[in-house]
């Protein structure tokens, strides 16, 4: 670890810090109260929404910036950076944030996606289609947690129902649209081709404008979808999951794999990034 630079550390929630079933982060709390105490920012890059987030983000303690929707969407908290909505328009001022639409408005979206079902008769059910009842049955959410989720800005997942050989049409009409696609665990996330690395590259300007230093970083993460942030890592740590040997990474100086999965692991990697030893 430099003794010099500032350090940034930029996780993923859903199996990384959050347990994939339960969404608890006990086990990670020395880890987080370490890097607290170090005045290290932990920024939360996630699939899902701004306010999904908050609540999140309030239950951690966390106050630093954050990342949603794929990399679509980048949120400061306005103290961090004054003046910035000033100096740059693309920062819109909501929930006490400055909050960028990297990916575009969600709305642009639904049109397009609205008019190729229409005209080609594709089938797939997006979260837009859904109301709450029906969205809490597809995710596994409360209700309310799934109308937090369905407050989307950049982005719109949805649930293919159509066969592999009409995917292939789908997949070239949106690119022909200047739309990307992301698969999760779920669900197929539709927006502009925005991922977790455009989302970084966005803070990481802002925590390097006006300074000389080059922040060094430390991600996490345990999917496919998290492998382009990884890859901009100096020290890159791959939790352990079902899917994370699809993770392929090349750039990192240091590249850790957990033996144990969501917030154990990324305990794992803390203690040994940090060269810390805990008592049991």
């Amino acid at each position: 670890m430099p003794h010099s630079s500032k350090t940034l550390v930029f996780t993923d929630l859903d199996g990384t810090l959050l347990d994939h079933d339960t969404y608890g982060f006990e086990p990670a709390l020395p880890a987080l109260a370490m890097l607290a105490q170090k005045k290290i920012p932990v920024i939360l890059n996630s699939s899902k929404t701004l306010v999904e987030i908050l609540k999140i983000r309030s239950v951690l303690g966390n106050c630093h910036p954050f990342i949603a929707e794929n990399g679509s969407v980048v949120a400061v908290p306005e103290q961090l950076c004054p003046g910035l909505a000033r100096k740059n328009s693309l920062f819109q001022p909501q929930f006490g944030l400055l909050v960028r639409r990297l990916g575009g408005d969600r709305e642009s979206v639904l049109d397009i996606l609205n008019r190729l079902r229409q005209i080609h008769g594709f089938s797939f059910e997006g979260f837009a289609d859904m109301g709450p009842a029906r969205l809490s049955q597809v995710t596994g959410l409360t209700e309310d947690q799934a109308i937090q989720a369905g407050r989307r800005l950049s982005t719109e997942p949805v649930l293919w129902q159509d066969t592999p050989e009409q995917w292939e049409a789908f997949a070239g009409h949106l690119a022909d649209a200047g739309l990307g696609w992301v698969q999760g665990g779920r669900f197929i996330s539709i927006s502009r081709p925005f991922d977790k690395k455009d989302g970084v590259a966005c803070l990481l300007d802002l925590y390097t404008t006006g300074t000389d230093s080059i922040p060094f970083t430390i991600g996490l993460g345990d999917s496919p979808n998290d492998q382009a942030m990884l890859d901009m890592m100096d020290i890159a740590v791959v939790i352990r999951s079902a899917r994370c040997d699809q993770i392929k990474l090349n750039r990192p100086q240091t590249i850790i794999r957990t033996t144990a999965k969501g917030p154990e692991g990324w305990q794992e990697a803390m203690d040994m990034i940090f060269k810390t030893s805990r008592r049991h």
